[in-house]
């Protein structure tokens, strides 16, 4: 079984997801504010589900769900996307974190396709930025004051990696066990 797995969400999933993405520590390092509409969030679930240009998943582990994993603005044309995650399960984040970089990349080059994923950091993120370099993503540019939130201007750290980089990196784990960690 591997470490991590991921399945899609469902609209049951709207309030746990709901509840991970207002928790005032998640919600700080994203680039949206969004209120706590129970309603809303699962009309957002059913209207994503059928995009091409975004997939997600709720991560899991040992049985339990524990955060969420999405590629947006996925580009099918230029082979580009933009991945976002959260570790919702406090006792499980600092688990999860060590190894989501391998799975979110996997996915991207091998079952999305991308030949380039696009990381996007705000500035009050200093651990994943820091995170970013030791993985070996190449640091492209900073957005200065690019996301306006209620605490005011936020700079954001772009980070690129090629799939042709990723393939001469080691792997941490077999790609045909990440891949079947991701329900299709």
């Amino acid at each position: 079984m591997p470490i991590l797995e991921f399945r899609r969400p469902t609209p049951d999933d709207a309030k746990m997801l709901l509840d991970w993405r207002t928790d005032p520590e998640i919600a700080a390092r994203m680039f949206s504010e969004v209120a706590y509409d129970l309603d809303r969030q699962r009309a957002w679930l059913e209207s994503v589900a059928g995009r091409r240009d975004y997939s997600h998943f709720v991560i899991r582990t040992e049985g339990v769900d524990i955060g969420y994993l999405s590629y947006s603005a996925i580009d099918r044309v230029n082979l580009h996307c933009v991945p976002g995650f959260y570790v919702g399960d406090k006792d499980r984040r600092a688990h999860a974190a060590g190894y989501l970089h391998w799975f979110i990349m996997t996915y991207a080059f091998r079952r999305l396709g991308m030949n380039k994923v696009i990381s996007q950091i705000m500035d009050c993120n200093p651990r994943l930025v820091r995170s970013m370099r030791v993985l070996k993503m190449e640091e492209v540019g900073v957005q200065r004051r690019h996301v306006l939130k209620a605490d005011g201007w936020h700079d954001v750290h772009l980070f690129e990696l090629h799939r042709d980089v990723w393939e001469r990196q080691p792997q941490v784990f077999p790609e045909e066990q990440v891949l079947a960690a991701f329900e299709e």
